[in-house]
């Protein structure tokens, strides 16, 4: 019924024609994502895609999502297919084609539950990247396990048997979404873990992770009762991180023995202390998007006195106040750019938060 094009994404509907297939693959790049919320999925047309774009186009991405019930089962000619998003705001029926799905090497799931139990138990084992954004705490990780070639993990909400992520030795990035475990002393056990995402939930405390050698990216996001930021140094190895509206968060721990180079906030209304920042000896690059009203040159002058920062960057509602701001920065002898995109590079490779 059609396709249209926006950047890296494909959105097709209904039956393609031949001309469509065609300049569909003419049209595509790497790490497009072929989408489509159109209900039912057209046999022809994904046996099709199947054999002339996704046998073509390794890295290309399958995403079919809806609003109600999104029944995959003409899915199961999707031999080619390596990587697959599925999303339903209700159910998604005949989740079981997957399991036949031998070429998988990353997943996305995003439905309020999932009703056969032996879900993780029947996955094909050699993904290595997985997403599950399952809210029923009757969700059981526990045949996580299985995916021992697993660099990839990201749990939204379900944490029944969160610690059997311990046993995924071969985990290179975590993150975490609206999940309060007792302890993070878990994630101490993964010798390749690099990169840690924790985001919603009611973690307040990270001191199990303290000495974590391993761990060289950070992201915390809108945790309520967060209220200080000595994660930042007890991580002795931590690169790159960024910090995002968490309001009780008044100033920073001593990063004089830090390796911290790259440093991004957003939205950190209670932030307004600077000073550790003057002493970083490893910093290169600082960025605050929202920052609070109240925030002024003098509130940045720390940051710029740091003799090993090269740029930085400090937005906030006022133009006035961001052109005094923009010249402090190069009156210091600083580029005044933001690292955001750098930022998330480095903590999200794979492009997805």
């Amino acid at each position: 019924m059609g396709v249209s094009y926006a950047d890296k994404f494909i959105s097709f509907e209904g039956a393609l024609t031949d001309r469509d297939i065609k300049t569909l693959v003419s049209e595509s790049r790497r790490d497009t994502i072929l989408q489509t919320n159109y209900m039912p999925l057209d046999t022809a047309t994904l046996q099709e895609l199947n054999r002339r774009y996704f046998a073509k186009f390794r890295d290309a991405t399958l995403r079919i999502y809806c609003s109600h019930d999104c029944d995959i089962k003409t899915v199961e000619c999707m031999s080619a297919v390596r990587h697959l998003i599925v999303e339903s705001s209700t159910e998604i029926l005949n989740l079981d084609v997957l399991y036949e799905l031998n070429n998988l090497r990353s997943l996305c799931i995003e439905a309020p539950k999932v009703s056969d139990k032996d879900f993780l138990k029947r996955l094909p084992s050699g993904i290595k990247s997985l997403d599950l954004n399952i809210s029923s705490k009757a969700f059981d990780l526990k045949n996580l396990n299985r995916f021992i070639e697993l660099e990839i993990l990201s749990l939204h909400k379900c944490c029944k048997n969160l610690g059997v992520i311990s046993e995924l030795k071969q985990l290179q990035a975590l993150k975490l979404h609206g999940i309060t475990p007792e302890s993070y002393a878990y994630i101490n056990s993964l010798p390749k873990l690099k990169r840690l995402s924790i985001s919603g939930g009611n973690a307040g405390d990270l001191s199990g992770l303290y000495g974590n050698e391993m761990i060289t990216g950070l992201y915390l996001f809108r945790l309520a009762k967060f209220e200080n930021l000595s994660v930042l140094a007890g991580l002795p190895n931590l690169r790159t991180a960024e910090i995002g509206q968490l309001t009780n968060v008044k100033n920073l721990p001593n990063l004089s023995e830090s390796y911290i180079e790259n440093l991004c906030f957003e939205n950190m209304k209670g932030l307004l202390d600077f000073t550790s920042l003057e002493a970083a000896p490893h910093i290169k690059t600082v960025t605050e998007t929202v920052c609070p009203t109240t925030l002024d040159v003098d509130t940045i002058l720390p940051v710029l006195r740091n003799e090993n920062l090269e740029k930085c960057a400090f937005y906030t509602s006022s133009d006035k106040r961001n052109k005094a701001i923009s010249q402090a920065i190069e009156a210091h002898g600083k580029v005044c750019e933001s690292n955001v995109y750098k930022v998330r590079r480095e903590l999200f490779p794979d492009g997805w938060m």
